[in-house]
């Protein structure tokens, strides 16, 4: 079911799946996404309320154009005011993509209010030796995978070029590798992307990057303290395996890693297999 609810930072919307009673899990997504990258994986996590809100600027949340409120830090925030909101003090997280890193962010600013953490498809923002190993890695291709984000920095220019031209742009991004995203997933992040506005704050998630590089330099030392668990699709071209090299140092509990047999967009390709490793980790003992 979607709601909308206004808090002290905005107006955001989200959907929920299950018992109210049941434990409470927020589950974040990513660009170009919204909430609804997880409906099919919050049908199988039938042991928890899940609460999946869609980040500011994305989905049917509001529409904030300045960049200043994009940095991964906020956008945890955010999460968390949501979840104040609804009465959750304490919760299990999980986030894909940028989704990932505002988790992350929360772990770091928060820990005390998460639970367990899972991390899906994104580099892990205070693992400095996997960041450097995998821009290494890319730059052999020019960074040919990476274009995108780059494209999204200029200013002005997505925005004139991409404008009535949303279908095709999410189109070329969202292909699966193993099974292709579901119709109503696709219809679902294009009709949102057509919201006005959208593609400027769309493009502030990466706009606001060198903002967040900055902060993240400042984390090569502190450990995420939240026992966690990372899921990846092995064929992702964009967050390689690189990424996660030395990633037991960015982390107090020992790390994991599930890998599932798809891309980037492993929510929409193998969501009975995302929900079968969260509910494995979640329902752990550690």
């Amino acid at each position: 079911m979607q709601q909308k609810i206004k808090t002290a930072r905005g107006l955001f919307a989200y959907r929920t799946y299950g018992k109210e009673n049941n434990p409470p899990l927020f589950l974040i997504h990513g660009w170009p996404q919204s909430s609804y990258c997880w409906h099919d994986v919050a049908q199988e996590l039938t042991d928890f309320y899940v609460i999946t809100p869609d980040l500011r600027g994305l989905g049917d949340s509001e529409r904030t154009l300045d960049v200043s409120a994009y940095t991964k830090d906020q956008l945890g925030l955010d999460i968390f005011e949501i979840a104040t909101a609804l009465k959750i003090e304490t919760f299990y997280l999980g986030g894909h993509d940028w989704g990932s890193a505002v988790v992350q962010e929360m772990a770091l600013l928060q820990p005390e209010r998460i639970r367990k953490l899972i991390l899906m498809n994104m580099m892990i923002i205070n693992n400095g030796v996997g960041k450097k190993k995998a821009i290494e890695e890319l730059s052999k291709e020019m960074f040919r995978f990476s274009w995108y984000q780059f494209f999204q920095n200029i200013p002005k220019f997505p925005e004139q070029l991409l404008k009535g031209k949303e279908d095709v742009w999410i189109r070329f991004f969202c292909k699966g590798i193993i099974n292709p995203i579901p119709k109503e997933a696709l219809a679902e992040y294009i009709r949102c992307y057509q919201i006005p506005h959208t593609i400027t704050t769309a493009a502030n998630l990466y706009r606001s990057m060198p903002n967040d590089r900055k902060r993240w330099s400042h984390y090569k030392n502190k450990k995420i303290s939240v026992p966690s668990h990372i899921i990846h699709g092995r064929l992702d071209r964009l967050v390689i395996p690189e990424f996660l090299s030395n990633v037991k140092n960015a982390f107090e509990h020992p790390i994991d890693i599930t890998y599932l047999e798809g891309g980037h967009f492993i929510c929409d390709e193998q969501p009975k297999e995302v929900a079968k490793a969260i509910n494995v980790f979640f329902s752990s003992n550690l």
